[in-house]
């Protein structure tokens, strides 16, 4: 693919889709929060990553029902990672956040979907850029509970 510009609303209009993979490409602007929700409530997979997407996650991106592959990585989102509430992200089995400008603190919302805790979820792949530089310094996210962290 060779896509330019923006991710269009109308994405989020895509009622009966199962998987979205627009990663790959030259997409730039924030993430439409309409891909994420009841506006396509079978949505399993969803990949928007090695773009050069931008600003925070949207704050709705954990109420996709039916969710289990989240990839973002490989853009320029920034801000830190909403909470999820309870009963979000009952499926997600992979969180892809590395290789982004993401600061802030991982919330414990999302440790407790982890599928190694208790009561657990099932997500058991989170990587984020937990790791601290090589120079020395500190993180640009502080995450408890990521299965892997770059820098």
């Amino acid at each position: 693919n060779d896509l330019t510009g923006s991710i269009p609303e109308e994405f989020g209009n895509m009622e009966s889709a199962e998987f979205l993979s627009i990663e790959s490409n030259q997409l730039t602007g924030s993430i439409p929060p309409r891909i994420f929700g009841q506006n396509i409530p079978g949505l399993r997979i969803l990949y928007l990553n090695d773009n050069q997407l931008s600003g925070p996650v949207p704050e709705n991106y954990g109420q996709s029902p039916r969710l289990k592959d989240l990839w973002m990585n490989d853009n320029v989102l920034t801000g830190t990672l909403p909470i999820i509430a309870e009963g979000e992200f009952l499926f997600l089995e992979e969180l892809l956040l590395n290789n982004n400008e993401m600061t802030g603190e991982v919330d414990e919302s999302l440790c407790l979907i982890r599928n190694d805790t208790a009561p657990g979820g099932n997500l058991g792949v989170f990587h984020a850029d937990c790791q601290p530089p090589t120079g020395g310094g500190a993180p640009q996210l502080v995450c408890s509970c990521c299965t892997a962290c770059f820098v």
